[in-house]
């Protein structure tokens, strides 16, 4: 993997790798978990959907509706998305205005998608930090219907962080060494 050529677009004009040692460890361990956060996510739709379901059978066949499957499929909503979100960022696939890098010369873009990283890592921090915050406060409160703590809602926002800036970092040092990180699912 860490010496796989993608054809064009690197910064450079050169035919890009994954990292280069001492960094290719890093871009294993995180192609590894973003493969398994993504397999989560999709594990986590499913359950959404037999939730809903099961959720719709009972109230309109059995004419009675568990009350635990809406509380359970909204905590699985904010799991799904905070760690799709994360895989997206480590993938390349968040949404970015591109008319601006495209238009730099080579140097500055380096430059400008550093900076774009170092914000993302930023907001990333300020998730976990404010996750960890909130999360506390609510840690006494319950989910009704769940017997879980309402802290649990916050856990995906930090989830989300760190990894968000643990795939950042890769992407700078990417950056900075003239190569371009490989996705990890296709």
């Amino acid at each position: 993997m860490t010496n796989a050529k993608i054809p064009a677009d690197a910064i450079d004009g050169k035919a890009a790798t994954a990292l280069l040692p001492p960094f290719a460890f890093l871009t294993r361990c995180n192609a590894w978990l973003s493969l398994m956060c993504m397999r989560l996510a999709v594990a986590g739709l499913i359950l959404i959907a037999l939730a809903v379901f099961g959720q719709i059978f009972g109230r309109y066949v059995l004419n009675s509706s568990p009350s635990w499957t809406e509380a359970f499929a909204l905590l699985m909503v904010l799991y799904v998305t905070n760690i799709g979100v994360a895989v997206c960022v480590r993938d390349d696939r968040h949404m970015g205005v591109e008319l601006l890098t495209g238009a730099l010369p080579p140097k500055a873009r380096v430059v400008l998608k550093i900076g774009i990283h170092l914000l993302v890592i930023v907001f990333a921090l300020l998730m976990i930090w404010n996750g960890w915050i909130l999360g506390r406060q609510i840690m006494d409160y319950m989910i009704p219907n769940l017997g879980l703590s309402q802290g649990l809602t916050y856990w995906p926002l930090m989830l989300s962080g760190c990894l968000i800036v643990l795939f950042s970092v890769e992407h700078i040092i990417a950056l900075l060494q003239h190569t371009k990180v490989l996705p990890s699912w296709h």
